[in-house]
């Protein structure tokens, strides 16, 4: 298969539905917090040195530099799911006696529960972000922004999912534990910034 990020859309969906581990749940949330953090970017590109918009621009320009990172980092985790889930699976073809007494064996569940971790926290971020641009931005595409905020919102709780299904093979189920409970923080924050983002958005259409 060619590099992942190398892939039509048509051959990247095609991938997805294949009978085959990736790209699977992990890639596929990467991308959409991508396409969030991208929608939210072109929402902002169409309102960027517009007239009505003058004493927000700042801030605007800040908000597109941190989107334009958001996407990047999520796009190379799109890769750095696939590569994780590969180095793990080849640790749970062990016996399980034997699983945690190989030095690769933490690594490789601390990297695959890292990878989606660290999209669900980058997707917070540009939900959050899309939230203080709700009146930075032109009325006449604030509907992509909203979008925007609809896969941020998914990001994080695909992510949260991705995470939780490798916690029970830590061996440290005290940092399992605790790592599930900043999830269940993580997605609440999420919901509560999502749910004022839709209210704003249905008061204005």
């Amino acid at each position: 298969m060619p590099q992942i990020l190398d892939l039509s859309v048509r051959d990247f969906v095609t991938a997805t539905a294949a009978k085959q581990p990736t790209p699977g749940g992990g890639s596929v949330a990467a991308l959409v917090g991508a396409l969030a953090a991208s929608l939210a970017h072109m929402a902002l590109a169409y309102t960027t040195g517009k007239k009505n918009f003058a004493q927000h621009e700042p801030a605007i320009q800040a908000a597109m530099a941190q989107l334009t990172t958001a996407s990047t980092l999520l796009q190379n985790l799109i890769a750095e799911d696939i590569a994780a889930y590969a180095a793990l699976s080849d640790m749970l073809k062990l016996p399980k006696d034997q699983r945690s007494a190989h030095p690769d064996y933490v690594p490789a569940v601390v990297a695959a529960i890292r990878c989606p971790q660290t999209a669900g926290a980058i997707a917070l971020n540009i939900l959050s972000l899309c939230e203080t641009l709700l009146d930075k931005t032109s009325k006449m595409i604030i509907s992509d922004l909203g979008i925007a905020a609809v896969y941020a919102h998914a990001t994080v709780h695909a992510s949260e999912l991705n995470v939780r299904i490798n916690l029970p093979l830590l061996p440290n189920q005290a940092e399992a534990a605790d790592i599930k409970s900043r999830l269940t923080d993580t997605s609440a924050k999420a919901d509560a910034i999502y749910a004022r983002i839709r209210a704003h958005m249905l008061s204005v259409m």
